[in-house]
């Protein structure tokens, strides 16, 4: 027969996996619906900060991630941002650690 305090820690313990599972598949729905659904071109245009005419120049040159049905455009949030983060510009702190770890493995090899 199971202790009463070893059935307690047991629906504990379950009680927190269920909790642990329900955020993973909450944060896993989220980025499907950005993913499936088409925004228009007005929301891309407040998402970026770009007129809409700069946005139909930019597909015109296939410079921003866009998808083309029967003539028409269609975006798609996800893509917007990933394309945005594509443009990161590093800190000081970030180039100064690359610039190290870059001469460090010369040093390496020059040994």
């Amino acid at each position: 027969m199971i202790p009463f305090e070893q059935t307690q820690q047991d629906v504990a313990e379950v009680k927190k996996d269920l909790k642990e599972m329900k955020a993973l598949l909450l944060n896993k729905a989220e980025p499907q619906n950005l993913i499936d659904d088409p925004v228009p071109i007005d929301k891309i245009a407040n998402l970026t900060g770009y007129s809409k005419a700069t946005i139909y120049g930019y597909c015109q040159k296939n410079l921003i991630p866009h998808h083309k049905k029967c003539g028409r455009l269609f975006f798609f949030k996800s893509e917007i941002v990933a394309w945005i983060k594509e443009g990161k510009q590093k800190t000081i702190k970030e180039v100064e650690a690359d610039a190290n770890t870059l001469l460090s493995n010369i040093k390496k090899s020059s040994k």
